[in-house]
């Protein structure tokens, strides 16, 4: 069923909040916090590394903190702002998840994070390995610290934005749909294996995480300025790590220059980076489009929650990836950096008050059952976003979105453990989420990745299996 209109969730919490990061995303979520949570804004502290979010934090009356966390000082910086009962919510980058994490248990605090990151020096480290580069590295290190805590810990839910966060419970409302469209079934899930179990029998066999930006500013971009309408240095960092994504039981091919991480586990990292990795996949506003194959969390995430395994390994499981075209400024600031030798541009720019158009379309891509493809997702224009916050824009929004759905649900499940977005109720973040998504679309579509294909030079394809991940990936000519 789907949500039809929007319903404002209010959760009785008495502890207080500290947000680690006032960027993009915390000077839009502060100012709507307090709209689900009454009276936080006298318990709520902002510590950040910069003075950006300052004069928002403080017109909403909470208290702003400048302050640099290190290996060195996190701990005794942030025993003065939490204790038990209390909620950190980290919106930064170069600061390590898994510390925070563990510090947050050892004190009886919840936690909540819209990615995994580990401090400086590791993304961008030319002295690393590939694969201790990679996102897949650091998300091992959490999934080893919740086996440790173990489930009855406070609750500590990692990776919750938009995506990776809202995308795995777009993923589940998908599935539903599809089950009702494609054999008018009334499928309920209620378990890991009972969901992978609905996701094989509809036949899935490729799941993409489909995102079209295409906001544009007044002033477009010059020479040697980089653009993005999110978290600069986080773009950069998912442009310089190797591409990474979850290899399916259907694969009959192996992409070159793809190695496992782990054999058998179907997580592959290829030896070239996400900015220079071109994916294809498709958006129900403008059609097919050409993206990058960016590593990210949830193309892990989702994949292992979907695999049915028996004592042979995997019996069932889809492949997973991340296809992104960010706004166009973004793309051509991408392709001038890594032109640039990896030497970033002296000027930088993030998106706001200067959008004048576009969207941000962000949804899943649900591939290989019996009408062929199925998209479902958010549709989020500038106007939307600015009805909410008027200096936000749509793909802070719906980062925000997905943050304060972890928020709410995490105050309401205090003692769960260390938990991926898969593990939480996907009704309830999805109502919680809705009136910051703008229009939700689910939408069929006939189009696969060898449309237009080989037509004008040779390519390297599987014209029997368009699915293949050996057909998403653009560029393949016959001498790979």
């Amino acid at each position: 069923m789907e949500l039809q209109k929007d319903v404002l969730r209010k959760v009785e919490f008495n502890g207080r909040i500290v947000v680690l990061g006032c960027g993009s995303i915390g000077q839009a979520l502060v100012p709507l916090i307090g709209r689900h949570l009454d009276g936080i804004y006298e318990r709520l502290t902002v510590l950040s590394a910069d003075e950006a979010g300052r004069k928002i934090t403080e017109r909403c009356g909470a208290k702003f903190v400048h302050a640099h966390l290190t290996p060195g000082n996190y701990r005794s910086t942030l025993k003065n702002y939490i204790s038990a009962g209390d909620l950190l919510l980290n919106l930064s980058i170069d600061i390590y998840s898994v510390d925070l994490i563990r510090l947050c248990a050892e004190r009886d605090v919840l936690y909540v994070d819209t990615s995994i990151e580990p401090w400086p020096g590791v993304f961008d480290n030319p002295m690393l390995k590939l694969h201790q580069r990679t996102n897949f590295a650091i998300r091992e290190r959490a999934l080893d610290l919740a086996s440790e805590l173990g489930a009855d810990s406070p609750t500590a839910v990692i990776d919750h934005g938009a995506n990776p966060g809202m995308v795995s419970h777009f993923v589940k409302r998908a599935l539903i749909n599809l089950d009702r469209e494609l054999r008018e079934g009334s499928a309920n899930p209620q378990t890991r294996e009972e969901w992978a179990q609905l996701a094989c029998d509809l036949n899935i066999t490729a799941i993409q995480i489909s995102e079209r930006d295409t906001q544009a500013s007044h002033r477009p971009k010059r020479q040697g300025e980089f653009i993005n309408t999110w978290s600069i240095d986080g773009f950069v960092d998912e442009l310089m790590q190797p591409a990474e994504y979850s290899r399916g039981t259907f694969e009959k091919h192996r992409l070159k220059g793809g190695r496992e991480h782990r054999v058998g586990s179907g997580t592959i990292y290829l030896d070239r980076p996400g900015a220079s990795t071109f994916a294809r996949s498709w958006v129900p506003s403008i059609g097919s489009f050409q993206g990058l194959l960016v590593s990210h969390d949830e193309a892990f995430s989702i994949a292992d929650y979907f695999t049915l395994s028996d004592d042979d390994g995997p019996r069932y499981r889809p492949s997973v990836m991340f296809v992104y075209h960010p706004c166009d400024d973004a793309m051509l600031s991408a392709l001038e950096l890594e032109g640039n030798g990896w030497m970033m541009q002296p000027i930088r720019r993030r998106l706001g008050a200067d959008i004048v158009t576009g969207a941000d379309e962000l949804g899943v891509l649900l591939a290989g059952h019996s009408r062929n493809a199925y998209w479902y997702g958010s549709y989020l224009t500038i106007e939307d976003a600015r009805r909410k916050v008027e200096y936000a824009n749509a793909t802070t929004m719906q980062v925000v979105a997905g943050a304060l759905a972890a928020v709410l649900w995490t105050i309401e499940n205090p003692r769960r453990g260390v938990l991926e977005p898969e593990s939480l109720d996907y009704e309830d973040c999805l109502i919680s989420a809705k009136p910051y998504l703008g229009q939700m679309i689910g939408e069929f579509t006939e189009w696969t990745p060898l449309d237009g294909r080989g037509k004008y030079f040779p390519e390297k394809l599987d014209v029997h299996d368009p699915w293949q991940v050996q057909n998403i990936r653009s560029r393949q000519w016959h001498g790979d």
